[in-house]
């Protein structure tokens, strides 16, 4: 049985009780996300733009890329800079945290279609 204590207290627990985890507050910005998954139904959700505390039945669900995707999101392109060019981009040294929701800027005067797997329908977003 899982159960969470919280706001600013102090808690000894008894000697049969074992301590999991310490969780703390999660700040998020409004263009910044995490993938939250319920341990009970297994349904997983993206919070976005608020500070969010995981409940005692959630965690952070790291989201699995295919590796070219991986690749795409890990080089160092600047969208607008290196419209033209397929090869090439700098790489970044740090690596993805896969339990942050994938965001990506759509430069000015240029456009992305965004594909929803749940609603099956196809988007265009200009930016």
């Amino acid at each position: 049985d899982r159960w969470m204590i919280r706001g600013p207290m102090e808690y000894v627990p008894p000697v049969e009780l074992e301590v999991v985890t310490k969780r703390e507050a999660i700040p998020l910005d409004d263009n910044e996300g995490i993938y939250v998954r319920d341990v009970k139904t297994g349904k997983i959700r993206a919070v976005i733009g608020e500070t969010y505390m995981l409940n005692q039945n959630e965690e952070l669900w790291p989201k699995e890329l295919p590796p070219a995707i991986e690749q795409l999101l890990s080089s160092a392109k600047d969208p607008l800079a290196d419209r033209g060019q397929e090869r090439g981009g700098r790489k970044s040294e740090k690596a993805r945290d896969k339990t942050r929701v994938i965001n990506f800027r759509v430069p000015h005067n240029a456009a992305v279609q965004i594909y929803d797997f749940k609603e099956k329908k196809a988007r265009v977003v200009f930016g």
